[in-house]
C-alpha cells in the first residue's frame, strides 16, 4: 500500500485506523476513532491509489464511516446547544424550549464554538415558481432582547409540526444568530468579541462611516460597537451566507423593544422618482400586512446604519427587509407576543414577492403614492 506524503506528522494509530476501515468493519473503526479522539479530517490529505479502491472482496464504502462520524459529532454539538438553550429557558421561566423539536443544521460556529443553527422548511411538492417564494426569518441577533429568541424558536417549532403552514412557500429560520451573547449571564447585545452583529455587515459605506457613526452618534456605546473591520464576525458571515445561499424574496429580523415595524427596501436609482414602482408597493404592502395582523402595529422608518442588515440586504441587495421590533424584552410577555405576531408571520411567509423585476421603473401609469 502506497500512501502519499502528508503535511505534518501522522501518528501510527491513524494509519492503523485507516487499515481497520478497509479490512474490518465500520462499527469497529468508529469505536477506535472515537476512543482515541481522532478527527476524521486527519485522512483528508491521504492519497489512496485508485488501484486499491477495488480490492477483491473489500468494499471501499467503509470510508463513508468518516462522514458518518462527522455527522454524529455535528448532531452532538447541536444537542449540546439545545441543552444550554433549555437551561436558559428554565431560568427565564419559559419551560422546555422548542430547540430539540427541529432537525437543525449548521455551516458556521460562533467565536465560542456554538453552532449557528438554521433549518429550511420546504415542501417537496412545490413547483419551481413556488420555490422562489423564499423568506429568511432571523432571531437572537441581540440576545439581551430576549423575547425575539422565544418567538423565533416557537415559530420554527410551529412550522415543523404543521407543514401546511408553509405548503406554498420556502422558509429558512435561524432562531439564535448570537448564541454566545445569549449564554452570558446576563445575556448581552454583542457577541463574544464585543461586536454588534447588526453593525458589522460589509456595506458600501462601512469603511468610511461605521466607526465615525459609532464614535459620534452613539457616544462610544460598547453595546453598538461595529467591530474593527466589516464582516469580521462569524454571526455576520452566517447571516450573509444565508442570503447568498437561498436568495430570499424577503427577510424578517425579530428584535425588541422599540415597538414598531421598520421596512428597508431602498433602491438608490429610484430615490429621485416620486412614484412608487410595483415592487416598492409590494414591499410596503408586506409591512402593512404584518401591521394589520398585529392590530395596526406602528410602521416607522428608522433609517439605515453602516453595517446594518437593513442596509446590507434591503438597500444594497434589494431584498425587502423588515425589522419587527416588539414592544418589550421582558420574558414575561412571550405568550402575548406569540399571539400578537405569529398570525402575521404565517401570512408573511406566503406573501409572494418576486424580486429583481424592474420593468415598471419609470412607468408613467404607476399611481402616485
Amino acid at each position: 500500500m502506497v500512501i502519499a506524503p502528508v503535511k505534518g506528522k501522522i501518528n501510527i494509530k491513524y494509519i492503523l485506523c485507516l487499515l481497520v476501515l478497509i479490512c474490518f468493519n465500520n462499527t469497529y473503526a468508529i469505536n477506535i476513532i472515537e476512543k482515541n479522539e481522532i478527527s476524521p479530517v486527519i485522512f483528508e490529505n491521504i492519497n489512496i491509489p485508485l488501484s486499491l479502491l477495488n480490492i477483491s472482496g473489500i468494499p471501499f464504502t467503509s470510508f463513508h464511516v468518516l462522514n458518518d462520524i462527522q455527522r454524529a459529532r455535528s448532531q452532538k454539538q447541536i444537542m449540546d446547544l439545545c441543552q444550554r438553550v433549555d437551561s436558559t429557558y428554565k431560568k427565564l421561566n419559559w419551560g422546555k424550549s422548542p430547540c430539540i423539536s427541529v432537525p437543525w443544521k449548521y455551516d458556521y460556529v460562533s467565536e465560542n464554538g456554538n453552532p449557528l443553527i438554521y433549518w429550511d422548511f420546504i415542501s417537496d411538492s412545490l413547483d419551481e415558481d413556488q420555490k422562489k417564494n423564499i423568506t429568511v426569518v432571523l432571531g437572537g441577533v441581540h440576545p439581551d432582547e430576549l423575547t425575539p429568541i422565544h418567538l423565533a424558536f416557537q415559530f420554527a417549532e410551529a412550522l415543523q409540526k404543521n407543514p401546511e403552514l408553509y405548503a406554498n412557500s420556502h422558509v429558512i429560520v435561524a432562531p439564535l444568530v448570537n448564541p454566545d451573547g445569549f449564554f452570558t449571564n446576563p445575556p448581552k447585545r454583542t457577541n463574544a468579541n464585543g461586536v454588534d452583529l447588526n453593525r458589522n455587515f460589509p456595506t458600501a459605506t462601512w469603511n468610511k462611516y461605521a466607526y465615525q457613526v459609532w464614535l459620534k452618534s452613539k457616544q462610544k456605546d460598547r453595546r453598538k460597537f461595529p467591530g474593527y473591520f466589516a464582516n469580521s464576525e462569524q454571526g455576520t458571515r452566517f447571516q450573509a451566507d444565508l442570503l447568498e445561499k437561498f436568495h430570499p424574496d424577503k427577510v424578517i429580523s425579530i428584535h425588541a423593544p422599540l415597538a414598531f415595524l421598520d421596512l428597508d427596501y431602498e433602491i438608490p436609482q429610484l430615490l429621485s422618482i416620486r412614484k412608487l414602482t410595483d415592487q416598492q408597493k409590494k414591499a410596503r404592502n408586506l409591512a402593512e400586512l404584518l401591521s394589520r395582523s398585529a392590530g395596526n402595529y406602528k410602521i416607522k422608518d428608522l433609517g439605515i446604519y453602516p453595517g446594518s442588515l437593513g442596509n446590507y440586504a434591503g438597500n444594497e441587495r434589494i431584498i425587502p427587509t423588515i425589522t419587527l421590533e416588539m414592544s418589550s424584552s421582558n420574558p414575561k410577555f412571550v405568550k402575548k407576543f406569540w399571539n400578537d405576531f405569529s398570525p402575521g408571520l404565517f401570512k408573511a411567509i406566503k406573501y409572494e414577492f418576486k424580486k429583481h423585476q424592474f420593468a415598471d421603473i419609470g412607468n408613467s401609469n404607476t399611481d402616485n403614492q
